[in-house]
């Protein structure tokens, strides 16, 4: 092979890695935006979510006035204990009723009674426990608590404020999941075949690069022909903005 020749296909070899490496303008977008409501109604006694705060999983954003339900839950606690009490009492008689009945003392309906007697009180607890433990459920998702790391997005919620839960049309607080970001782009459909999920990119916001990987790549196209794109990233816990531009480097 001569200069020449070697020269001409080192040449087509680096036109071709250029045309095959681009870079698609792109917009942040969340990865994951959740909106949280209770589903207990009451008066908000605290709210803690502060749009732009981050908060760690499982911090208190919001608090119901919980003194009515801590009550209800208070009453029912002492409503079983009578009927445990009175569910025993009945099943110490129907057990003393069908001695003396195996004895011939009794008659087949005071066995009867007593068992009827029995049921009664057996049912009598299983309600009041349901009851107890639906009002010990009211009590504990009377506050609402962040689902992941996130940062607070938005607030519809002030101490004072009635909640009633089935005529809530706004959300109590909106976060976002932090630490991890999308960048969508598009792409024309020549270049979608050459894409893999999981694949290996980089993006560049404000000046400043971070790793990443393809995570969707659109089966269909939108009213432009083109495929919409999402690479995930780890922000590094940097506060990045949904719709701040980007780029994405494909290779």
């Amino acid at each position: 092979m001569n200069m020449r020749m070697a020269g001409g296909m080192m040449g087509l070899w680096l036109l071709s890695s250029a045309v095959a490496a681009e870079t698609l303008d792109a917009r942040l977008q969340w990865l994951q935006r959740v909106a949280l409501g209770t589903p207990v109604s009451g008066v908000i006694a605290e709210v803690a979510a502060v749009p732009g705060l981050r908060v760690q999983k499982g911090g208190v954003l919001l608090r119901l006035d919980t003194r009515p339900l801590q009550a209800r839950v208070s009453g029912l606690e002492a409503e079983r204990s009578a009927r445990v009490a009175d569910r025993d009492e009945a099943r110490r008689e129907r057990d003393r009723t069908q001695e003396l009945y195996e004895r011939t003392l009794l008659a087949d309906h005071d066995l009867e009674l007593a068992k009827i007697a029995l049921a009664s009180a057996e049912a009598a607890f299983k309600t009041t426990e349901a009851r107890l433990t639906q009002a010990r459920w009211e009590l504990e998702h009377s506050q609402i608590r962040a689902p992941f790391d996130a940062w607070v997005v938005r607030r519809n919620a002030e101490p004072g404020q009635t909640v009633i839960s089935n005529l809530q049309a706004k959300p109590l607080v909106v976060v976002a999941r932090a630490g991890v970001m999308l960048a969508r782009a598009e792409v024309d459909a020549g270049r979608v075949a050459s894409l893999t999920p999981g694949q290996a990119v980089s993006v560049s916001v404000a000046g400043q690069s971070y790793r990443g990987r393809l995570q969707r790549i659109a089966l269909e196209p939108g009213d432009d022909g083109r495929y919409a794109v999402d690479v995930r990233f780890d922000t590094g816990g940097q506060l990045l903005r949904a719709g701040l531009p980007a780029r994405i480097e494909l290779p």
